[in-house]
């Protein structure tokens, strides 16, 4: 529990040393989100794929933006920078050292795990159909000379579709690394990034979607109507006990609803600041496909294709999984007390919105449409600079317990004592 609360305490003070450069690096990734939503709209006119595409890259302004925060903390906790300061395995590609840009599914699988439940996916994407039908609503011709609206701009919704993207885009990925390892062109390894970042979050807004369908049809079925009516049957003839059941089935529900926000958004959240701060400490990734060089009946040339390509995804999760485990020798308690941390971080947009409510009072509603996105900012950043020192603080005393690399000493710095 002490240890618990000192990660508390170190937040605190990451927070008031480096609040100015927190919210710097907030600010610009909510403007980065912002412009990417914008232009979103404006492309989604002329070409529609590529519109779609910048949908998905919005939530990067939130993910870059942790990233750099983090990398600025990093160097006031101890744990974090001599965890940065080791030499990391090779990457199973390109045969360099892995850096972070190779780890990138390692992030975006659980933040895009985050920006779902958290409700950020749906806002960006009710932002732009919102925007791009209205624009397309003003281009209607009442007079015959113009080209007329064009409602089209639709995202992936079949699971084929889906399933087939991911396959490609592993498939590009490992071609994208091969061909770093042979020019040494950084440009291959942000191109693969910028890759996994869009199966990964065509693949979280489908499950998004799919899940709201999994429930009316399942709500639909006979059987379920059936069992309800029995239930309900049993309850009203309980008397005296029909309230009390129905008051702790109410509550079991409500908990069972809210289990994306108390358990998977804390969690994910500290799994993205392990990968960032911990991916050199993932061990090298045992091979893939030792049991395709035992098919004499397969070609050689696929042989290594397949067995290249599933090396590479292999290599891309090793720091999530890694992440995991340092979550788990953490132990409950610092967990627990984490995840309670971070509820309360990520109302502060709601607290924003409160505040300014209180102090400004009812306005008209143009001027809070556009004073709405100001607000949302201010809030999101806010949220942010807390959670990066949440995030810091928590992962450093996770490293506690690893075998870190000795501190690298500076050279230059003098030996002796300094006179007094």
């Amino acid at each position: 529990m002490r240890d618990a609360v000192g990660v508390l305490t170190e937040a605190g003070r990451l927070l008031l040393r480096h609040w100015p450069v927190l919210l710097a690096i907030a600010f610009a990734g909510m403007a980065f989100r912002g412009a990417a939503l914008w232009a979103a709209v404006e492309v989604s006119d002329h070409v529609n794929w590529l519109g779609h595409g910048l949908v998905i890259f919005a939530p990067l302004g939130f993910l870059v933006a942790m990233i750099a925060m983090l990398h600025v903390l990093r160097n006031d906790l101890p744990n974090a920078a001599r965890a940065a300061s080791g030499t990391a395995p090779a990457d199973a590609t390109t045969g360099r050292e892995r850096r972070l840009i190779d780890v990138t599914t390692s992030m975006v699988v659980p933040f895009f795990a985050v920006y779902v439940s958290a409700g950020l996916l749906t806002r960006d994407v009710g932002q732009f159909v919102n925007e791009a039908g209205t624009d397309e609503f003003n281009q209607i011709d009442f007079y015959g000379t113009g080209t007329g609206p064009d409602f089209s701009r639709v995202f992936l919704n079949s699971v084929y579709l889906v399933a087939g993207l991911v396959l490609a885009a592993w498939v590009l990925r490992f071609a994208l690394g091969r061909a770093e390892k042979r020019w040494r062109f950084l440009g291959f390894a942000i191109l693969g990034a910028l890759v996994e970042v869009y199966w990964s979050a065509n693949v979280a807004g489908y499950i998004e979607g799919e899940k709201t369908a999994a429930k009316d049809w399942l709500t639909s079925r006979v059987v379920v109507a059936e069992l309800t009516g029995l239930y309900d049957g049993v309850v009203d003839r309980l008397g005296p006990l029909t309230q009390p059941v129905r008051t702790v089935n109410s509550w079991v529900l409500d908990v069972l609803g809210s289990i994306d926000a108390v358990v998977i958004v804390p969690l994910a959240w500290i799994t993205v600041g392990a990968v960032v701060l911990g991916h050199k400490l993932a061990p090298p990734p045992k091979t893939a496909h030792p049991w395709l060089t035992r098919m004499s009946a397969v070609p050689k040339p696929v042989v290594r294709t397949v067995g290249g390509v599933a090396d590479d995804v292999t290599s891309r999760f090793a720091a999530f999984t890694e992440g995991l485990r340092m979550m788990a020798r953490a132990g409950l308690v610092p967990m627990l007390l984490f995840g309670l941390a971070s509820l309360l971080a990520l109302r502060i947009p709601y607290v924003v919105s409160a505040v300014w409510r209180l102090a400004v009072g009812p306005v008209d509603s143009d001027t809070y449409v556009a004073w709405a996105p100001i607000e949302g900012a201010i809030g999101d950043a806010l949220m942010l600079s807390v959670l990066a020192a949440l995030l810091a603080a928590g992962v450093d005393r996770m490293l506690r317990p690893v075998n870190l690399p000795a501190p690298q000493g500076n050279p230059a710095a003098p030996t002796t004592a300094t006179p007094a």
